[in-house]
């Protein structure tokens, strides 16, 4: 996070400059400060105010100690970035009676640079073939199999053998036959010298049709096999590494990654809906058109060379005919070609995630509120949208080796979107020999494995015990802070003479403060929220009466 004060070296020299003055400063505002134990209650929701007590100068201030548990416990929302459609809320919305063209126009309807519409490919773009590569098989040699006749870079194979295509070094393949995933094979090489052989199944599959299974190719994996549609082809990427791509018409694409991303069973639930299903079928219906505009909007991005388009993991999971069903063939069939377009005409990259937690994240779509992420009905109930993880002590310090023994974890910054302020932004991991900054993404993607499923989570039981920073403000509005206190702002000239700062006081998350002033002004800093006051609600000042205000205190909430 980029800190909002100037650099160390300047606050230490700042504070040794102005100790003295800022001596001379509280004592000059010692009457005000003390003057009265009566509280002075202003009407500024939902900032309360009652006597503020100042630390006396002679209190011993204690450092900081190690970390009192042997877990970080941590609350959060989500699951996943966040960022445009939530997949658990678009089921929410769907379960509620949204249509898909509502629960798409919810989270991808709007931009930064305007509005997006929903519409349909030209057919030179819908006819595309999508060039999926395989991860799981990268490095390694390409095995094949079918039920039914299939030929390899035109060499015939019969039904139930499989062919096994070994990299030959200078871009070849050789060609070893065999029967089944696992062999045995021949001896010799069918073939040899072989450049991006390309296996194809005797009959071309369609989208739904009944006899696709039995016709697809089947692509041996260690992890278990995957029943694809269309063509596989062995080749090599930039560096010369073995890759293997399918290669299948956009629609059953799209209908190899519904499935997967959003469990077709979805489809299934619900009171009766459109089309005479179930109102879970809108949300598969959503899904088939963020899946569709996602990969159209990155063909021929180059991000996987010239081999490939789009993989089956990271990019979408794409599981081919795995998990496919009659009511996922008619939601891709039902919305063939539709994908979500830019205020400037390009197809959008759809992104989405499992649970938004609430809220979505900013980006390329602006952020809105995800009510269905909390759906929870007796089929299907989102676990994600509150979660809870332990992190251990022991894995943060392994983590962050410069920090030693972990003291504190402290949220610096966060969005502003939602409970807790929404997602962190900024984190900052004390410890006894150094301090990390790091952002909530990146901490979550550490420590993923300890359940912590999103960068929108707050730290649970912070030990209170010592101070290990604090903020002194003078009669002129100047804040100083000290220890790990950070800075944000003073409100120095911007009182008038005769209104003297007399108190401060911290948000309860601590990323920010309020002054409050003899004459009833207060000045918000940080992530304190800015508050008018006064009758008129406009001038942001409380007409005291002669009396004056001697503090003010943030309520837990």
């Amino acid at each position: 996070m980029r800190r909002q004060y100037r650099n160390g070296r300047y606050n230490q020299h700042h504070h040794m400059l102005r100790t003295r003055d800022i001596r001379l400063r509280i004592r000059g505002a010692g009457n005000a400060l003390a003057a009265s134990s009566r509280s002075v209650r202003l009407m500024l929701l939902p900032v309360m105010v009652a006597t503020f007590t100042c630390l006396p100068a002679s209190s011993n201030i204690a450092l900081a100690g190690a970390y009192p548990y042997a877990d970080v416990s941590l609350t959060g929302h989500g699951w996943g970035p966040g960022v445009g459609m939530g997949q658990w809320g678009a089921f929410g919305y769907a379960i509620d009676g949204w249509s898909y063209q509502q629960i798409l126009a919810h989270f991808y309807g709007s931009t930064p640079t305007g509005s997006t519409r929903l519409g349909t490919l030209p057919t030179s773009q819908s006819s595309s073939d999508i060039r999926v590569v395989i991860g799981e098989n990268d490095g390694n040699p390409a095995v094949v199999t079918s039920s039914t006749p299939f030929t390899v870079a035109g060499v015939q194979m019969a039904a139930g053998s499989a062919a096994k295509l070994v990299p030959a070094g200078n871009g070849n393949w050789n060609l070893y036959a065999g029967q089944g995933c696992n062999g045995p094979w021949s001896s010799t090489p069918s073939r040899t010298g072989l450049s991006n052989p390309v296996v194809t199944p005797s009959v071309s599959t369609t989208l739904g049709a009944s006899d696709a299974t039995g016709d697809a190719l089947t692509i041996c994996l260690s992890s278990g096999n995957m029943l694809v549609q269309g063509d596989v082809v062995a080749t090599y990427n930039a560096s010369g590494s073995p890759r293997t791509v399918n290669v299948l018409p956009l629609e059953e694409y799209v209908a190899g990654v519904v499935p997967n991303e959003s469990p077709a069973y979805w489809g299934t639930l619900g009171a009766p809906g459109a089309q005479g299903q179930p109102r879970g079928f809108q949300e598969l219906e959503a899904q088939a058109v963020a899946a569709r505009s996602y990969v159209m909007a990155n063909l021929g991005s180059g991000i996987h060379g010239s081999y490939a388009d789009i993989c089956d993991t990271y990019c979408q999971v794409y599981r081919g005919l795995a998990n496919q069903t009659a009511l996922v063939a008619e939601a891709v069939q039902n919305t063939a070609g539709q994908v979500i377009f830019m205020p400037n005409g390009q197809v959008a990259d759809t992104q989405y995630s499992s649970s938004t937690g609430g809220w979505t994240a900013p980006g390329t779509f602006n952020p809105v509120v995800d009510a269905g992420d909390s759906v929870c009905i007796p089929q299907a109930c989102n676990s994600h949208h509150t979660w809870n993880a332990q992190v251990p002590v022991t894995a943060l310090e392994q983590a962050y080796p410069s920090i030693g023994t972990l003291v504190s974890i402290t949220v610096t910054q966060r969005n502003g979107l939602g409970s807790l302020g929404g997602r962190v932004l900024g984190l900052q991991i004390v410890g006894t020999t150094g301090t990390v900054n790091t952002t909530g993404s990146a901490f979550s993607s550490q420590f993923s494995n300890y359940g912590v499923q999103s960068n929108w989570f707050e730290v649970d039981g912070q030990p209170s015990g010592g101070i290990s920073g604090y903020w002194l403000v003078g009669a002129d509005g100047a804040v100083y802070p000290f220890g790990d206190a950070r800075y944000y702002g003073s409100a120095s000239g911007k009182m008038a003479a005769a209104n003297k700062a007399i108190s401060i006081s911290s948000t309860t998350t601590g990323q920010g403060y309020l002054i409050a002033t003899s004459q009833g002004d207060v000045f918000n800093f940080g992530d304190a929220p800015s508050l008018t006051a006064g009758p008129s609600g406009s001038s942001g000042t409380i007409q005291m009466d002669g009396s004056k205000v001697t503090g003010i205190a943030i309520p837990p909430d």
